[in-house]
């Protein structure tokens, strides 16, 4: 079920509601997480029944397993007990990456071993199970957390209300156990909440507007370039990989606005996940501000097991590229993504050791050259196939020519205007977080503008399109 559908707004949400709120101011309050879990799992069935038993099997499996994680009763041989638990943990991930390998990469790892040794081994063609890259890492940082014996970890309740609770379940912001299970574990967090409920309508509000009023008008700037077989010229090349920054960047803040939001409804926050990314001024700036939670993710869970920082500045920079080689793998199985996150590993690496040699570049300076390798990368990620990352970076460099609109794809000084209006946005406006934080003159205005958003939004959700990040 997509946030952006009149199915969700109209109809999942408000009953979801309203059931949640006759049950937390009724003799049955206890059962309120019980509610939100059933409720979840139908919003995650609701896009293909067919995936539920695996997502169910995931919850059950680890769940069992955190149990084998119980620290065990001080004796004489505490060093052998621990070396058992860190096998019990390390098959416990194993688990899950394999099911992840399985179902994403199998045939990916088949198709490459068959274009490099020219043999012929099967593809399953299988359709990827909804969300199994994020609950995957959640369930990682779940072991992890039953490892360290962390309070509530096994708290079934709890647990199963942090795996499937449905405004991260599809696409983040990837949470920690630690971070949501106070949160959950309080019967005074159950209710309709009124300093609650208006902020988070708001910011899904917001979200619900940069999904379906500006990443999906890009969506139709992006599609006919990216995924035509004509070599785009000069200013069709450029103007569809700075549309699809834009698209990207309005459809994932757009819904980890809308995660935020409908967790802040039931009196759940979120941490962050955009932070005016486009106005960094280096790619460590970057990738602190741009899906955060993941960055965070892939530090303590990747990085710092690799080693971080601790063996020097040659094994540093070994360890950032091959935390994003792996991180753009994640993102999808295709050698494009690989490379998208050998990009990013590599200008890591060299934005560290630079700054190392002291050498400061005025900051109008550090920001061109951030936002144009960040969007030079974006060809990798959107472009379906290397031969397509040829053609697009060829027009991009002027080798297919400079005419303008010679197709009926071809983006016209409309599409440009616009484009280039969003670029002003991104760059100079505040952000959402900034936005909520102003003092408004009073409940009215307030009450105005969530309801222009509202309306608008309603009337443009036609057919929806599905998040980019639905496909990892």
């Amino acid at each position: 079920m997509l946030f952006n559908s009149y199915e969700f707004a109209l109809g999942f949400l408000p009953l979801l509601i309203l059931a949640y709120a006759l049950v937390t101011e009724s003799r049955y309050r206890r059962l309120t997480p019980w509610l939100l879990a059933v409720a979840s799992l139908i919003f995650y069935a609701w896009w293909n029944p067919a995936f539920l038993p695996l997502f169910l099997f995931s919850i059950a499996f680890n769940y069992s397993w955190a149990l084998l994680l119980r620290r065990p009763v001080q004796d004489n041989a505490g060093a052998q007990n621990d070396l058992g638990r860190k096998v019990v943990l390390g098959i416990g991930i194993a688990v899950n990456l394999a099911l992840l390998f399985y179902f994403k990469y199998r045939d990916f790892f088949v198709s490459s071993v068959d274009v490099a040794l020219g043999v012929h081994w099967p593809l399953l063609h299988m359709a990827l199970p909804l969300a199994i890259s994020f609950f995957t890492f959640e369930q990682i940082t779940y072991l992890v957390s039953s490892y360290r014996d962390e309070e509530g970890t096994h708290d079934f309740v709890s647990y199963v209300m942090f795996i499937t609770f449905f405004p991260h379940l599809i696409a983040g912001p990837i949470v920690r156990y630690r971070e949501i299970y106070p949160q959950f574990n309080r019967s005074s967090a159950f209710g309709l909440v009124a300093s609650n409920v208006a902020p988070g309508l708001m910011i899904f509000a917001i979200g619900l507007f940069k999904k379906v009023i500006i990443a999906d008008t890009f969506r139709g700037y992006v599609e006919p370039i990216y995924d035509a077989r004509f070599a785009p010229a000069f200013y069709d090349a450029w103007g569809a990989t700075l549309a699809f920054g834009l698209q990207i960047y309005f459809d994932f803040s757009g819904y980890s606005d809308m995660a935020i939001g409908l967790a802040r409804m039931f009196n759940v926050r979120f941490p962050e996940n955009f932070d005016s990314p486009y106005q960094s001024t280096s790619i460590v700036d970057f990738w602190r501000r741009w899906h955060i939670t993941l960055s965070f993710f892939l530090r303590d869970y990747l990085y710092i097991p690799l080693g971080g920082n601790r063996r020097g500045e040659l094994r540093r920079n070994i360890n950032v590229f091959v935390t994003f080689l792996l991180g753009g793998l994640w993102h999808g199985a295709n050698w494009t993504f690989v490379i998208w996150g050998a990009i990013h590993g590599a200008c890591l690496a060299i934005n560290h050791s630079w700054r190392k040699v002291g050498i400061k570049l005025p900051s109008l300076v550090c920001w061109a050259l951030t936002f144009l390798t960040v969007t030079i990368a974006w060809v990798f990620f959107r472009a379906t196939s290397l031969n397509r990352v040829a053609t697009i970076l060829s027009g991009m460099i002027g080798l297919n020519g400079f005419a303008w609109n010679l197709r009926h794809e071809s983006l016209g000084l409309h599409e440009m205007i616009r484009i280039a209006g969003a670029l002003g946005l991104v760059w100079l406006a505040p952000n959402r977080q900034t936005f909520m934080e102003w003092s408004w003159a009073n409940d009215y205005l307030y009450a105005g503008a969530f309801a222009v958003m509202v309306t608008v939004c309603l009337l443009c959700m036609a057919n929806p399109p599905a998040f980019i990040y639905f496909q990892f």
